[in-house]
């Protein structure tokens, strides 16, 4: 071990030094306070035995200055004072020291404290060791808990982004119907436009005529040009125009929102979503995801909606969506010809209760207990993950949530979400 001395007493120097050579230390020995810290930060040693009255530095001032090092390993510190006041032994303590000793001393004493201090100077070295273990591994625990985040939050979108790419034709189809129908509209509203033009060109005409004509003319250009305007309101069924072009109007702003709506919703449902939480209308969500899975489920199932008066949540916007879209589009593929899908949500007590019912295929009872298990799925090879009920179970339990699920062969399935309410 390597012990530096600080003692501004030669007398007590050579005592000093004499009892730590005896059982076998090195000795690194210093005249004075400044002396000795400029060996400390030199040396590093594993004890300091310092006298407290030196000049330039004393040794309390020492023991401070060692205390505020950013010396890796403990040094063990002993001061030698002629004081046995109370307070001074405390003061001794205060400053940072571990043990002291009052002069005169005896060398076995020193000896035997030095001893003592050995020991404990390997048991805070041991302590220190297992503190920087201890702390690489939680950095380390720590880095992976990141990792295993965001590969979480990683397998969430890609499933999302996987959803979406099942669910890409018929978004497709669902915006193709009122596009073209949007398309045809416009198509006659502007061969009306064209008929508008020639009838507004032949009022023109026989403006500019009754201007010109005078006398007896005045009555034979009104009838010419009247019943020739007359016949043109007939071949091209004025009427029916009037009528059609509010009507035409009206589908194409209907046909432009539609379009608009599934876009908003599908790109809504895309996006990752914020970090922080917000308030959600479960209602509005459930009707959000409906818009974007509505090629899925219309040629599957009747939708009844039986939504309550609930109270917002804290969530995720986008996550519970998923949810929705996972448990939606697989009750309509539980389902072989043409069934029914129930949606209630209601509140009880503070918690707010989804219901998502389907007259599916059902679920078998070994199956039933695996259904939210990573990479489980009942699917043919390719034609699911297994992820997206673990990833719902998942969220679910992320928003400090429950889902349940109740099935039976032949009569379908029902999942129950229950989520604490604001």
């Amino acid at each position: 071990m390597k012990i530096l001395i600080a003692e501004d007493d030669f007398v007590s120097r050579l005592l000093v030094k004499k009892a730590v050579t005896k059982i076998g230390h090195e000795v690194i020995v210093r005249e004075n306070g400044k002396q000795a810290w400029e060996a400390f930060q030199e040396y590093e040693p594993d004890m300091v035995i310092s006298d407290w009255m030196m000049p330039e530095m004393d040794g309390l001032e020492l023991c401070k200055k060692i205390r505020k090092s950013d010396k890796k390993t403990y040094s063990y510190i002993i001061l030698l004072t002629a004081k046995d006041k109370t307070t001074d032994l405390v003061e001794v303590f205060n400053a940072g020291a571990d043990d002291y000793i009052i002069k005169p001393f005896k060398p076995d004493e020193l000896r035997s404290r030095i001893e003592s201090g050995e020991r404990i100077s390997i048991l805070e070295s041991q302590h220190h060791d297992l503190q920087e273990k201890l702390l690489v591994k939680n950095k380390k625990l720590d880095e992976t808990l990141r990792t295993l985040k965001a590969t979480q939050a990683q397998a969430m979108q890609s499933e999302k982004m996987a959803s979406i790419g099942q669910l890409a034709a018929g978004v497709a189809h669902e915006i193709n119907n009122p596009i073209g129908f949007v398309g045809s509209n416009l198509e006659a509203l502007a061969d009306y436009l064209k008929d508008y033009d020639t009838l507004l060109g032949n009022y023109q005409v026989m403006a500019t005529a009754l201007g010109k004509a005078g006398g007896d003319n005045l009555v034979k250009t009104v009838k010419e040009h009247l019943d020739k305007i007359l016949k043109y309101e007939k071949d091209i069924e004025i009427a029916y125009m009037k009528d059609d072009i509010p009507d035409l109007l009206k589908d194409c702003i209907d046909g432009t929102s539609r379009v608009g709506k599934i876009v908003a919703d599908l790109r809504n449902f895309a996006h990752p979503g914020n970090e922080n939480q917000m308030l959600m209308d479960i209602n509005k969500g459930l009707e959000s995801t409906l818009n974007v899975v509505a090629n899925e489920l219309k040629y599957k199932a009747v939708v009844k909606k039986n939504f309550g008066d609930i109270p917002l949540v804290e969530a995720w916007p986008q996550k519970l969506n998923q949810v929705f879209m996972n448990i939606l589009v697989n009750g309509a593929q539980s389902i072989s010809k043409k069934g029914e899908i129930c949606i209630h949500t209601f509140a009880k007590g503070n918690d707010v209760k989804i219901t998502i019912s389907d007259t599916g295929s059902g679920i078998s009872p070994e199956h039933l207990s695996k259904i939210f298990d990573p990479f489980f799925t009942t699917k043919l090879v390719g034609k699911g993950t297994g992820l997206g009920m673990n990833i719902a179970y998942n969220i679910i339990k992320e928003h400090k949530g429950n889902i349940e699920v109740e099935s039976e062969l032949g009569k379908g399935s029902c999942f129950t979400i229950t989520l604490p309410g604001k």
